[in-house]
C-alpha cells in the first residue's frame, strides 16, 4: 500500500497507471488480470494488465451487467460529470473471487486513485485546451510574443513520442526478439512430428509479425529516416507500407518537390506529422475508396495536397472535442502549418469528399 500510494503521487498520464498501479495490484492479489476503465458518454477507455478481456468489459459496462458478473470484482472509483471510472479485477489464479479483506484493500486503493485520476483528467483537459489554443493563434508575423507557446507544445509532443518509441524498442521488442530465439532453439533442439513443428513455426512467424508491427509503430513515433533519406522518400516509404492494409486505394505523387529537402529537420518532421494525421483521419472517418497525397513546389512554396472521395463533412458544424479522444484533427494540423508560417485551405462538403491544401514557404529559413 505504501509503495502504491507513493507511486500514485507521480502519475501524470493514464498510460502510466498500468506500469505504476495495475501491475502491483495484479501481482499482489495474484489475480489473472485487472483494468482501470473510463466510461465517457460516447466512448470507453480501458487500461488493462494481465489476462483480462477488454472487449467483454466494455460490453458488460454498456449493458450495466459488470457489477453483478460472477467473474469480476468491479469497484467504482470516481463519478465525474464527463466520465465514470472503475477498477475491475478478475478471479485469482485459484479461480475464486476475492475475499472480504482483499476487497477492503482495493477500496482503500481506489480512495487514493480517485484523487490521482482527477488530477490526470485535469492535465489531459488542460493539454487539449492548450493544443486548441495553439491551433487558433494568429500567424507568427502578427504574434511574435506568443510563438514560443506553439513551439513548446510541439516539442513536448515530440519528446513523449521519442520516449514511447525508446520504451518499445528497449523492452517489448527486445523481449519478442529473445522469445523468437527461444522458439527457434526448440525447433533445432527437439525432434517433433510434422504437425507440432508446423504449429511452432506458425508461432515464430506470428511473433515476427508482431515485431514488425511494433517496428513500424516505432518509426511512426520517431521517423528517423527523415534525417537519412529526406522527407520525400520517407513519406513514400511510409505510404507504400500503409497502402497494404489501408481500407482504400492510397496513392502518392511527387512533382519537382525536392526543394523541401533544403529545409531544416524540424520543418520536415512537422510536414510528416501532418501527413500522419491526415492518413489516420482518413482511416477513421473518411469511408473513402481513394486517397491521394501530392507534393509539389509552386511560386517559391512547398505544397502538400490531400484528396479523398469519402463522405466529407459540414465545415460549419461545430465538432465536439472529447477529452478521451486521440487528437485534435484539423485544428492540430492548422497549428503546425501556422507555426511554419504557412497556410491551410480546406474544402469539404457532406457526401462530396475532402480536399486539403497546405502551403509552406521555402525561401525563408524556418526556425523553432
Amino acid at each position: 500500500m505504501k509503495k502504491i500510494s507513493k507511486n500514485l503521487g507521480v502519475i501524470s498520464s493514464f498510460r502510466e497507471l498500468k506500469d505504476i498501479v495495475l501491475v502491483d495490484i495484479v501481482q499482489t492479489l495474484e489475480v489473472m488480470g485487472g483494468a482501470i476503465v473510463f466510461q465517457y458518454e460516447h466512448d470507453t477507455e480501458i487500461i488493462a494488465e494481465g489476462d483480462i478481456d477488454a472487449a467483454e468489459i466494455k460490453l458488460l459496462l454498456q449493458t450495466s451487467a459488470l457489477s453483478e458478473h460472477p467473474l469480476y470484482t468491479c469497484i467504482e472509483i470516481h463519478r465525474h460529470e464527463e466520465y465514470t471510472s472503475y477498477l475491475v479485477i478478475t478471479r485469482n489464479k485459484a479461480n475464486t473471487l476475492l475475499g472480504k479483506e482483499e476487497i477492503q484493500w482495493l477500496h482503500l486503493i481506489t480512495s487514493y486513485l480517485e484523487v490521482s485520476l482527477e488530477n490526470v483528467h485535469l492535465i489531459r483537459k488542460l493539454t487539449a485546451k492548450m493544443q486548441l489554443l495553439a491551433s487558433q493563434l494568429p500567424n507568427e508575423q502578427s504574434a511574435q510574443d506568443i510563438q514560443w507557446f506553439r513551439k513548446v507544445m510541439f516539442e513536448l509532443q515530440e519528446e513523449e513520442r521519442l520516449r514511447i518509441a525508446a520504451d518499445l524498442h528497449d523492452t517489448t521488442m527486445q523481449d519478442l526478439f529473445f522469445l523468437k530465439r527461444r522458439f527457434i532453439s526448440l525447433l533445432d533442439k527437439y525432434a517433433m512430428n510434422k504437425e507440432d513443428k508446423e504449429h511452432l513455426n506458425n508461432i515464430v512467424n506470428f511473433v515476427e509479425m508482431i515485431n514488425n508491427s511494433l517496428r513500424q509503430s516505432c518509426f511512426e513515433l520517431n521517423p528517423f529516416l527523415l534525417k537519412e533519406i529526406g522527407l520525400i522518400e520517407t513519406v513514400r516509404s511510409y505510404l507504400d507500407k500503409e497502402a497494404y492494409h489501408a481500407p482504400f486505394v492510397l496513392k502518392f505523387k511527387e512533382e519537382r518537390a525536392s526543394a523541401i529537402e533544403a529545409k531544416d529537420l524540424t520543418t520536415k518532421k512537422h510536414i510528416f506529422r501532418i501527413i500522419q494525421e491526415l492518413l489516420n483521419n482518413a482511416k477513421k472517418h473518411s469511408h473513402a475508396s481513394h486517397v491521394t497525397f501530392t507534393m509539389t513546389v509552386a511560386d517559391h512554396a512547398f505544397v502538400l495536397t490531400y484528396e479523398d472521395d469519402g463522405v466529407g463533412f459540414n465545415r460549419m458544424e461545430p465538432r465536439r472535442m472529447e477529452i478521451g479522444s486521440s487528437g485534435m484533427g484539423v485544428e492540430q494540423m492548422k497549428g503546425r502549418v501556422l507555426h511554419l508560417n504557412g497556410r491551410l485551405e480546406l474544402d469539404s462538403r457532406e457526401g462530396e469528399g475532402t480536399k486539403l491544401v497546405v502551403t509552406i514557404p521555402i525561401r525563408e529559413t524556418m526556425s523553432v
